[in-house]
């Protein structure tokens, strides 16, 4: 079998950063899996040739219009969120495990490419849909064109791509259990410092943790960032930029980091 694994960028380079240190650390986990970065043209030449250096394959996409407007979606960024569904055009390859562009892997997902199609983890809000950042699919051009048919008319909950695929996969919860991941494959990030900060927590989610997703605050677009996980994303980042790295910089992450340990701790007391 030939699989890849694959994440999204569109809105120009904004998440660029994102991509780079998802790809660093998929990297450091030591796969041989093709990396799939699909962009949308308002993607800058600069931001394509740094994914290419990095190891990923640049795949230009056409955008997908999120077809509700805009006081129905969660987020103003939910407006191109359904352009991730473009990952079914990949059909070179017959399973991809695709990303979202805020996640960092900790250990080696190969396993997930024995996983059937559509394999993701619960919802940190609403566990009985699944979280749409990390998704296993099996590609499918009729498939895509099955899913933009049916775009306008499915309801979504969260106006976006999350609640239009739990739609489209409805038996996400009621069928085969080997569909439904565990949370480590897709945990917050605010849950993930709240586990590695907790002394009876801590060495369960060190061992078990797979995939931390930034899902309140990005590392790149905000600071301080108070919401967990800091030092993990700057160090897959910085990784890539030397250029960038300082040891007052790396001592900036780990205090932000340890202001949120001291909050935990004082909430556990």
């Amino acid at each position: 079998m030939k699989n890849a694994y694959a994440t999204t960028l569109t809105h120009g380079d904004a998440y660029a950063p994102g991509v780079e240190a998802l790809g660093r650390s998929l990297k450091a986990t030591g796969t041989h899996e093709a990396m799939v970065v699909m962009v949308t043209p308002d993607v800058s030449l600069p931001a394509r040739n740094r994914f290419a250096e990095a190891g990923w394959i640049v795949r230009d996409i056409e955008p997908v219009k999120n077809p509700l407007p805009a006081g129905e979606q969660l987020f103003p960024r939910f407006e191109a969120t359904f352009t991730k569904l473009r990952a079914w055009e990949l059909d070179e390859f017959d399973k991809v495990v695709l990303l979202d562009a805020d996640m960092i892997v900790l250990r080696d997902l190969g396993d997930l490419f024995d996983r059937p199609e559509l394999s993701a983890a619960p919802d940190f809000m609403r566990p009985d849909r699944f979280n749409s950042g990390a998704m296993v699919l099996e590609p499918s051009r009729d498939k895509l064109a099955r899913m933009l048919q049916q775009l306008a008319a499915s309801p979504t909950y969260d106006g976006g791509d999350q609640g239009f695929l739990n739609t489209f996969f409805g038996d996400w919860y009621s069928g085969p259990a080997d569909r439904r991941l565990p949370t480590w494959y897709n945990l917050p990030n605010f849950i993930y410092q709240f586990m590695l900060a907790h002394p009876t927590l801590h060495a369960e989610v060190e061992r078990e943790a797979k995939v931390v997703h930034y899902l309140v605050q990005k590392p790149w677009e905000a600071a301080p960032l108070v919401t967990g996980g800091s030092e993990l994303w700057w160090t897959a980042y910085l990784g890539g930029h030397p250029e960038l790295d300082s040891s007052w910089k790396r001592h900036v992450h780990t205090a932000e980091d340890g202001a949120f340990d001291r909050a935990v701790a004082i909430v556990t007391g």
